[in-house]
């Protein structure tokens, strides 16, 4: 006995073209009712389609519109994270550059607070004022460096904002 039903093909056809049972021929569908590999295949076909049916309900697409203004919205925000990245490291490297400055300055500036406390130590104890001079002459120049560099960021810093923020 060979498998299936010599129909079975004009029955899946038949449910394929949605026309069952109503758009179909009578004889199909009178034999589908009577055969039992077709009735096996009416309700299994039925039965998929009754659950793809209900899938299609339960999913809601939105309007393509919306779709569009959603990728045109990711792919702006997308291109200002890649546009920032590069400044991000800049802001690393700034910070890194300026922690190593102040201390270095901090390192600059340690022998002339001892020296200084040394001074005021000398002055507060009456001890001979030869030394001093010497002291004198060394916070000059250590503090000159400090003074010269604060200088330069006191004039650096409205060059770069001007740089920064003009419209050209």
């Amino acid at each position: 006995m060979a498998p299936g039903c010599p129909r079975e093909h004009d029955v899946v056809t038949a449910m394929l073209a949605r026309g069952w049972p109503d758009e179909c021929d009578e004889a199909v569908r009178a034999h589908a009712m009577r055969c039992p590999i077709c009735r096996d295949i009416v309700d299994l076909v039925s039965s998929l389609r009754d659950e793809r049916d209900s899938l299609y309900e339960a999913v809601s697409v939105p309007a393509a519109g919306q779709v569009w203004w959603r990728a045109a919205i990711r792919a702006r925000l997308e291109a200002t994270q890649a546009a920032a990245r590069p400044l991000t490291w800049l802001y690393g490297t700034a910070g890194a550059c300026a922690a190593g400055l102040l201390i270095a300055a901090v390192g600059l500036l340690w022998p002339s607070v001892h020296y200084d406390s040394i001074w005021v130590n000398a002055w507060t104890t009456g001890v001979d004022w030869g030394g001093a001079a010497t002291m004198f002459t060394t916070l000059a120049l250590r503090s000159g460096l400090v003074l010269l560099g604060a200088a330069m960021c006191i004039v650096a810093a409205p060059l770069a904002l001007y740089l920064a923020l003009s419209d050209d």
